[in-house]
Parts: structure tokens; C-alpha cells; sequence
């Protein structure tokens, strides 16, 4: 006897769905792989979104810092995360290719510098390195672009 999905509610699919553990040979994601799964999925609907308003923009990506309520807190919660990775040093650097990208315009690099300047270095690292930024915080920078791309 074969099962027709037809033959189910859909309502007792999804209960049943729900109920069930994940395969064992499956690893859960980390908490970080997760974050950072649902930072590139953020970037591929705000690509989207700006596909459909026929507006996909230009390089640079950034032009200046939107003036929108919430912006700012989009800025520092993107340089707190840099700072808190990689460093004043390395946060500079990581402004410095995203402006030789095209990421950012000459104007909002500064501002961001400005606004970097506004943090304190002091007690993040307890005497330890900070580390390099790789490729997935890139990418997470890219997000953060185009969330400010899109509050302008």
C-alpha cells in the first residue's frame, strides 16, 4: 500500500514535520554558522528587492550614510562587530578595500572612520591579538552595505 500525500491534512504533515528529530548524520550549524547563513539570505532578499524596484545599484554601493531613523544603529552594530573581530587596525584596513572596491564612496568611508572613532579598543582583547577578518566577514560586511544602501 502506497502513502498519497493527498490522502493528509496538511495541517497533521506539518505537526508530524515538527515532531520529527533531525537525521543523526546531520551536524547541527553552530550558532555562528547559522548567523551568518541567515546574513547571506538577508543579502540575496535585499538583492532582490532591489531588482524588482529596478533600482539595483551602481558601484560605489554606498554613496553616504543614510540619514533615515535606524541607520545609526545599523553603523555601529557594523563597526562594533568589525572592531570587536579584528581590531581598530584591521577595521581601518577592511574600510580602506571596501573603498578601493567600490564598496563605499570616499564620503562614507570617512564617515565611517569618524563614526569608528567612537569606540574604545580598551578591554575588548584582554592582551590577546584580535583576528584577521575572512571571507564570511566580508560577506557580512557586504550585508551591512546593503542594508545602509537600502535605508537611503
Amino acid at each position: 500500500m502506497t502513502v498519497e500525500p493527498g490522502d493528509y491534512d496538511l495541517r497533521e504533515l506539518r505537526r508530524m514535520a515538527d515532531e520529527e528529530d533531525p537525521p543523526l548524520d546531520v551536524p547541527e550549524e553552530s550558532g555562528e554558522e547559522a548567523f551568518r547563513l541567515g546574513q547571506r539570505e538577508e543579502l540575496m532578499k535585499l538583492q532582490t528587492q532591489f531588482m524588482s524596484s529596478g533600482r539595483l545599484p551602481e558601484k560605489p554601493y554606498l554613496e553616504s550614510l543614510p540619514t533615515r531613523y535606524g541607520a545609526e544603529v545599523v553603523v555601529f552594530e557594523w563597526l562594533d562587530f568589525l572592531v570587536e573581530k579584528a581590531g581598530f587596525a584591521n577595521t581601518d584596513a577592511a574600510l580602506d578595500y571596501y573603498e578601493s572596491v567600490d564598496w563605499l564612496s570616499p564620503e562614507a568611508h570617512e564617515d565611517l572612520r569618524s563614526y569608528m572613532h567612537g569606540f574604545s579598543e580598551v578591554d575588548r582583547f584582554d592582551g590577546e591579538e584580535p583576528d584577521d577578518l575572512d571571507t564570511n566577514d566580508h560577506v557580512l560586511s557586504l550585508v551591512y552595505v546593503a542594508r545602509l544602501a537600502s535605508l537611503a
